[in-house]
């Protein structure tokens, strides 16, 4: 059976827009310039030229709505399977291998079992016309980022020439997640008027956001700002910025003001190279926890393992998923090396990635590699279980619109990546990541004419 390799546009759709995007050329032009412009003086840089796509992605509704649906559900049975681990010591960390001393810190059960566990996603993965594959769980991590950024992106829309010749109701096709977001925390804040929201980021790790493009930290700052707008009282603080009083609540080190809700904006791994503070008495216990005397942590931290090296264990589950017209839902074969051995990889370069498993990231794509650099990268990533092996997917192809150095329209064909909001398995909206075409692209090492827009669901 031939597989799709089309990312599924709607095409009639495609063709008219594309059609009034060359009639209108110029002011599409001014009116992403003024844009642009006009988002720069608020202190948010946007992506420009080919990282600026000037038409939405048309995907399918119902197919947006089943991915979010079957992730919830594969989301639910690796859940399952970690509480259930979680009645025996030590059986966790064999079902995923993360840090040793994972069980030593983390009430698993507990935090599996909150609320919090499935409030918010963002997988990655890659929609083509017969299926949908999924390639990672991101947990929490980017979501606060990409959701700021898709209110620019929503803004760009409101009143871009070609939508409004269209007459297209953008509120109702274009679904905006930081809102949903924003409920989210409000929904686990302490019940008072205007809740105190910690945003905590580990220390180590906004070191490293600092040296990313400008545009990350200002998508952590509008973001903050959209929160404190909507009612809230948010402020970025790192691990030392939080303490706990003597009756076990937490609070602001700067002025001892309670908090009424912990949510976790970077992936804190970079709590685990310490994890003689994790422990019980240690000086940051309480973030082990899935709630702070009164205050939910949003979400759970022992949701560090629920990464690229669970997917094996979700491949086990039978979590794929088929809708009656025999679209599927599958998760990208995913492996431990170390299980199968390093030579099971070395004679089919072009079949895997190598991806690490659970503590950053450490990229190695076999089809650009050589012979000699594979079989490097291969037996060391077999020396323990710190990578997974993931089975080499191409991404869809598709054409997309954009102004060539802020000024030539051109139709630039392209791989596309989706990421896709899910809250409480409910879909919330997608990104779509691109870059120009070619074998081994891989979304998140940024590779050249890099560029992120939205989906209109339709």
């Amino acid at each position: 059976m031939t597989l799709s390799d089309r990312l599924p546009q709607d095409k009639n759709l495609v063709e008219e827009f594309d059609r009034r995007l060359k009639l209108n050329v110029s002011e599409v032009r001014d009116y992403t310039y003024e844009f642009h412009r006009r988002w720069e003086s608020k202190g948010v840089t946007t992506m420009r030229g080919t990282g600026w796509t000037v038409r939405p992605f048309f995907l399918p509704a119902a197919r947006l709505h089943f991915v979010a649906a079957a992730f919830h559900s594969a989301l639910n049975s690796l859940r399952s399977a970690i509480m259930d681990a979680a009645r025996t010591k030590g059986a966790v960390t064999r079902l995923l291998p993360f840090h040793r001393q994972f069980e030593d810190c983390f009430d698993i059960a507990d935090g599996a079992a909150s609320p919090a566990f499935s409030a918010h996603f963002r997988p990655d993965g890659f929609l083509f016309e017969d299926r949908f594959v999924l390639s990672e769980i991101n947990y929490g991590n980017g979501i606060i980022v990409s959701c700021g950024y898709t209110e620019a992106v929503a803004d760009y829309w409101t009143n871009h020439p070609v939508v409004k010749q269209l007459g297209f109701d953008v509120e109702k096709l274009h679904r905006r997640p930081l809102p949903w977001l924003i409920n989210i925390a409000r929904r686990f804040a302490r019940p008072v008027l205007r809740p105190r929201v910690a945003l905590l980021a580990n220390s180590e790790e906004w070191q490293t956001l600092l040296s990313f493009p400008k545009r990350v930290i200002d998508q952590i700052n509008f973001v903050r700002d959209q929160f404190q707008r909507a009612g809230l009282r948010p402020r970025i603080v790192d691990e030392k910025g939080v303490t706990i009083d003597q009756k076990g609540q937490l609070r602001f080190a700067e002025d001892g003001e309670r908090v009424d809700l912990l949510m976790f904006i970077t992936v804190c791994v970079s709590f685990m190279d310490k994890p003689e503070l994790l422990k019980a008495g240690g000086p940051l216990s309480h973030f082990t926890q899935a709630r702070i005397g009164d205050v939910w942590a949003l979400k759970p931290l022992m949701g560090l393992i629920v990464d690229k090296g669970s997917l094996p264990l979700m491949g086990t589950l039978d979590c794929s998923r088929q809708m009656p017209d025999g679209f599927r839902f599958e998760i990208a074969r995913t492996e431990f090396p170390r299980e199968q051995g390093a030579d099971s990889y070395f004679n089919n370069r072009n079949d895997w990635i190598i991806k690490r498993s659970f503590d950053g990231k450490d990229t190695h794509i076999g089809v650009l590699h050589t012979e000699k650099q594979w079989r490097e990268c291969v037996t060391a990533a077999a020396e323990d279980f710190d990578y997974v092996m993931q089975r080499y997917v191409s991404m869809p192809r598709t054409e997309v619109p954009v102004l060539v150095d802020e000024e030539h329209l051109e139709w630039i064909p392209s791989r596309v990546e989706l990421s896709t909001f899910i809250y409480d398995g409910a879909y919330g909206g997608a990104g779509a990541r691109y870059a120009r075409d070619a074998e081994g692209l891989i979304m998140t090492d940024f590779p050249k004419d890099y560029g992120y827009s939205s989906v209109f669901t339709v």
